[in-house]
């Protein structure tokens, strides 16, 4: 099983969609349809199973496997509003969720790809992938920076593969 968090986000769903146009239908898509119309991103697409974010990150929390057979996570799952001040939720949200997700994988080796954000480098002069440019302007971007600040400090030995991606300005249909 490949899971997706976030699966019914707008990338996720995308994910989602281009893992079904090679083949892959053994799909575990966790997210929070609070907002029921996120259904859409989901209702053309072919998946194995659905999780609430809640029972998902619920069972990781307590070591106990959440799906069976995990190739993959592939975490997409977030609060994205870059304009949301609540820094605890959003630590909740980002950081905490990813740190405990990170720990599942690297203890079960299950490769983890997860979204970071090109928030952490804020709206400085030049671009440069160097740590001394990153300086998030919001609580999201901070988050997002915390935890790939947490992956170099603590798993850059790890036995699985972590691989983070810094999204820029994400478009399309879905």
């Amino acid at each position: 099983m490949i899971v997706v968090t976030g699966g019914a986000g707008f990338v996720g769903s995308n994910i989602v969609a281009a893992l079904n146009a090679r083949g892959e239908d053994e799909i575990v898509v966790v997210d929070d349809l609070t907002d029921g119309r996120k259904f859409a991103n989901l209702a053309d697409l072919q998946i194995a199973d659905y999780m609430d974010r809640r029972t998902f990150l619920d069972r990781v929390r307590h070591g106990r496997d959440p799906v069976n057979r995990i190739k993959a996570v592939l975490h997409q799952g977030a609060c994205t509003d870059t304009t949301e001040w609540d820094g605890r939720y959003m630590m909740e949200q980002n950081f905490d969720y990813s740190k405990h997700l990170l720990h599942y994988c690297v203890e079960r080796h299950i490769p983890l790809i997860y979204a970071s954000s090109a928030a952490v480098y804020g709206a400085g002069p030049g671009f440069s992938e160097q740590p001394d440019h990153e300086q998030p302007l919001n609580v999201y971007g901070y988050s997002k920076l915390l935890f790939d600040q947490y992956v170099r400090r603590h798993f850059h030995e790890a036995d699985s593969q972590i691989v983070g991606l810094r999204y820029f300005n994400v478009y399309g249909p879905r």
